[in-house]
């Protein structure tokens, strides 16, 4: 069995810090941001109830933003810069630190859509930075093979194959764009992807029934989540 985990929002609680980094990309196509602040920008609840909304950060851009197609990838780009510029470390969700430590010597890995080194600067700053086999990040993969296309995802899968024993995959992420994400590398790799989203700021709750695809188990905090995992080691 391995593990592989989204990082932002899953992990850590960096939803602040996106916000900052995002206003930070949307100044650079429009330097007047006064005058052209989207809506969804102006307050942290309208942020996140948009970040849930839609299926993934692209279409995120384009319908919220105003970022036109041949923009995106760009975006994508300063994306990373800024998280690397923006210093701050988020904080770890109540419950992972101790969950992760119990985890230690199940090969574990990270898909993310954030810097590499931004990841594991935050990893040890918690401890917790042994407890990964593998981190794949936004610097890893070029722009149009990021989320939610999977070649993060089998990228990360493959480095752990050394240390998986049995096969089985579970990926755990706070966003549908993650289901579409693991679903699609079932489906490249023929291999079955446990699929378990984790809801900590409980903003998934009202576009839920919109998804299209659903995870095999849904839960709110680490409790639920270490439930969902012991409940997937005894069904072995």
């Amino acid at each position: 069995m391995a593990i592989l985990w989204d990082y932002d929002g899953t992990l850590v609680d960096s939803s602040r810090k996106n916000m900052e980094v995002t206003i930070s990309i949307f100044r650079k196509f429009y330097p007047d941001i006064a005058a052209n602040m989207p809506d969804v920008l102006k307050s942290y609840d309208k942020y996140q109830k948009a970040n849930h909304k839609y299926r993934n950060w692209r279409e995120l851009y384009r319908e919220c933003y105003g970022i036109e197609e041949e923009e995106l990838d760009r975006a994508g780009r300063l994306w990373a810069e800024g998280q690397l510029k923006d210093t701050a470390v988020p904080d770890i969700f109540p419950g992972m630190t101790e969950l992760l430590a119990d985890l230690r010597g199940i090969p574990m890995g990270i898909c993310s859509q954030n810097s590499c080194r931004n990841i594991e600067k935050t990893l040890e700053r918690y401890g917790i930075r042994d407890c990964f086999d593998a981190i794949v990040g936004y610097d890893s993969i070029s722009g149009k093979f990021q989320k939610p296309h999977p070649q993060g995802f089998i990228m990360c899968a493959e480095r752990l194959a050394e240390t998986d024993e049995d096969g089985r995959l579970i990926y755990i992420g706070d966003h549908r764009d993650d289901i579409t994400f693991a679903r699609g590398a079932e489906r490249l790799l023929g291999r079955k992807v446990i699929c378990i989203t984790i809801d900590h700021l409980k903003y998934n709750g009202e576009n839920f029934c919109l998804w299209d695809e659903k995870p095999d188990y849904y839960v709110t905090d680490a409790d639920g989540l270490r439930k969902a995992l012991k409940e997937i080691c005894i069904k072995r």
